[in-house]
Formats: structure tokens, C-alpha cells, sequence
């Protein structure tokens, strides 16, 4: 379906692998050039370097962007530092405002007609939606619009409580803005973290984490995360070797309090001519994707981990297509290599792997979307 906003927003084990894969292979038998996600660290040496740059170029640029800055924006700038963060139809109203404040003329298509969002809306569990980065300047654009979909499903449940949003991001980001756009990100729901590929302060993402996961096992916040990283630079390796394994090991740390996890894959796409079935020209921008993927269920019972198969099935290439074929009368399950339950110390390796897959498929399928020819009464305006 097509969305045009003004904002235009539009119990027997199975081994997963008849051959295993070198990923789910124990640590000691594993070529360290097999993972995916995996990089040589010389290979990273540029991407280290290339740091401080960026932060030099972020100052500049958000200097800038204050300068010029129009004065509408500053005012809901001002209005989200000021708000507090607390689940409240002023906050969801305010979550839609800097959609809206941030998604300015989009064209965009998005699946809404499957209904995922108010479902998870309506279920009011924590949520880790993972989203592929594609396009660093485009890319929060398209997070305000999901943000914004997602807290219009809350409004229509009626329910009084909701989980807040947390969104995963470099640190750097937040340190080079002013007090108030800053003040107005973290109340947005903007948590920093030392994005470093290599030599990363583990002190500073465990105290940002240690409250996230709190909230998150208690339903209190929804996660929202891009696995690439600042590896979505590295335009010369593919999905599998840009997606990093951090929210594997945040899963499997929430496993180990909460035994129901949520990942919804969310796939992005930019580029596309808007136009109708005549060639006429809709939309000024050019028309972007989006592919809201199949929740994916990650279940812990005593030793053993359960998931569902997500996308899996719509790609017959998957190198995991066959396990979740032969599988898919079951709804959860079990991740086992050669009968027997995965480690829970091991498990990261096949849960990246498998959401991986996900996102991968839904950033193709939203990539799907930019071919179709918009019909002028399918469009939505908001």
C-alpha cells in the first residue's frame, strides 16, 4: 500500500543443518574468515582512522543546521527537551510530531496493510526492531516514520501504558549537537553507545544497556538498532560481513531474564521515480521503500532456544531455507547442532545468522517497492 504524507509518510530436535554451516560450528573448528560479520582487523584499520574525521564533520554540519534552521523546528525542538519521557497521549503525540517534523515530503511504500505494527501495538510487549543502514542521512528519516506508525498504533489500542522507544546509535551523534536538539533526541529516545568496530569502551555500552535491558524485560521500552553499524560505510562487503553481532549478544543476554524476545526486521530502500500508471510525476523526492518484516519469536526453556522462521521461507536461496522448510509445520523451533540444544554461549553466532537472513530479505523487498508504479488513489495523505 502506498503512503503519502506531508510529512508524506507515507521437543525433538532437529540439527539446523544437515551440513553444518562454518557459523554453527564450535569456536575451536571455525575459520576465522567464515563468520558473517566477521572482518579482518586490517581491514578495519581505515574505518578506526576515519573517526575523527566524522566527528569533526558532525560538529560542522550541526552548526550549521542550527544557523539555518527554521524556527517552526526549533519550536518543537524546544517542546520535545521539555516533555517527559513517561508513556502519555502527550508523548505519543509528540513522537508523531517529530515524524512529521523529520520525514518532510516522502513518498513512501510500506506494507501497512499487513497490520503487523498494531498487532504489536495491540499484543504490548517490548519489541527489538533491527533495520538495515543503508543510508546514513536518509535512514533516521525513515526510523521517525516507523516511530511515528508504530505510536499511531498505540493511540488506536487506548491502553494507558506502552513501551517508550530506545534507539540504539553512535555516541558521537549525540555529544555534537546542542544542549536542547540532544536534550530532545534522548526524550525521543536516542541512547548513545561507543559504535567503535575496533577498540570500543565497553564500560560505556555496558552503563548505557544495563537500564535498556531492565526496561525492555519489564515491557517498558521497544529497542530499535542497526546491527551494520558503522560498519554501513564499508559499501564494499555485503550485508552478511556488515552486520555485526552485537544484537545477538543483547538477545541472548535477555534470554537469560525474559524467555520471550520480539525482533521485527525492518527493511529501508531510497530512489525509486514516484510516478502513476500514466508517468505522471507524484512526488518530488523520488519514491522510497519500506518492508515491516514477520516478527521473529526467540523462546528459552531450560536449555534449549526456540525461534520462528520469520522471512525465511520467502527466500529460496537462503542458505537456511531448506531447516525452516523441512520445519515449517512447527511454530517454534529448537536451534540445535547435531540433536543437541545449542550452548547458550554459542547461540549468538546462529541467532546473527538467521536475523541476518531476515533483514536482508525485507531491505530487498523494500528495494521491490521503488519498481512499482504508484496508483494516485492508493496514496494516503497525512
Amino acid at each position: 500500500m502506498q503512503i503519502n504524507n506531508e510529512f508524506l509518510y507515507a521437543p525433538k530436535y532437529t540439527p539446523l543443518c544437515v551440513e553444518p554451516h562454518p557459523n554453527f560450528l564450535p569456536k575451536g573448528e571455525r575459520d576465522s574468515f567464515s563468520f558473517k560479520g566477521n572482518i579482518p582487523s586490517a581491514q578495519l584499520a581505515s574505518t578506526k582512522a576515519t573517526r575523527g574525521i566524522e566527528y569533526a564533520m558532525r560538529i560542522i554540519g550541526n552548526k550549521l543546521s542550527d544557523l539555518f534552521q527554521p524556527k517552526a523546528r526549533k519550536q518543537i525542538t524546544q517542546n520535545i527537551a521539555n516533555i517527559k519521557a513517561e508513556p502519555t497521549k502527550l508523548y505519543l503525540e509528540q513522537l508523531s510530531e517529530i515524524g512529521r517534523l523529520y520525514s518532510t515530503q516522502k513518498v513512501i511504500d510500506i506494507n501497512i496493510e499487513d497490520m503487523i505494527l498494531e498487532k504489536l501495538a495491540q499484543k504490548g510487549e517490548s519489541v527489538i526492531f533491527i533495520m538495515n543502514h543503508s543510508n546514513q542521512s536518509e535512514d533516521p528519516q525513515m526510523l521517525a516514520v516507523l516511530n511515528t506508525l508504530l505510536s499511531d498504533a498505540y493511540k488506536k489500542t487506548g491502553k494507558e501504558s506502552f513501551p517508550l522507544p530506545k534507539i540504539i546509535l553512535n555516541e558521537d551523534i549525540l555529544k555534537t549537537m546542542n544542549p536542547t536538539k540532544r536534550k530532545a533526541f534522548e526524550n525521543f529516545g536516542a541512547v548513545g553507545i561507543d559504535a567503535s568496530v575496533i577498540g570500543g569502551d565497553k564500560g560505556v555500552n555496558a552503563r548505557a544497556f544495563l537500564p535498556l535491558v531492565k526496561d525492555f524485560v519489564r515491557n517498558k521500552c521497544n529497542i530499535f538498532i542497526f546491527p551494520e553499524g558503522r560498519l554501513a560505510i564499508r559499501g564494499d562487503l555485503d550485508l552478511y560481513h556488515r552486520f555485526q553481532g552485537g544484537v545477538a549478544s543483547l538477545i541472548n543476554k535477555i534470554l537469560a531474564i525474559k524467555k520471550n524476545v520480539t525482533v521485527v526486521p525492518v527493511g529501508f530502500s531510497y530512489g525509486g521515480k514516484t510516478m502513476d500508471i500514466n508517468g505522471k510525476v507524484l512526488g518530488e523526492k523520488g519514491l522510497n521503500g519500506m518492508s515491516i518484516g514477520t516478527p521473529i519469536e526467540i523462546k528459552r526453556v531450560g536449555e534449549t532456544t526456540t525461534i520462528t522462521s520469520g522471512d525465511i521461507l520467502k527466500k529460496e536461496d537462503s542458505e537456511i531455507f531448506n531447516f525452516f522448510s523441512k520445519n515449517k509445520d512447527k511454530v517454534d523451533i529448537p536451534i540445535t547442532s547435531n540433536g543437541e540444544p545449542v550452548k547458550q554461549e554459542e547461540l549468538p553466532d546462529y541467532l546473527k545468522t538467521i536475523l541476518c537472513e531476515n533483514l536482508e530479505i525485507n531491505s530487498n523487498l523494500a528495494k521491490k517497492k521503488l519498481e512499482v508504479q504508484l496508483n494516485e488513489n492508493e496514496i494516503l495523505m497525512y
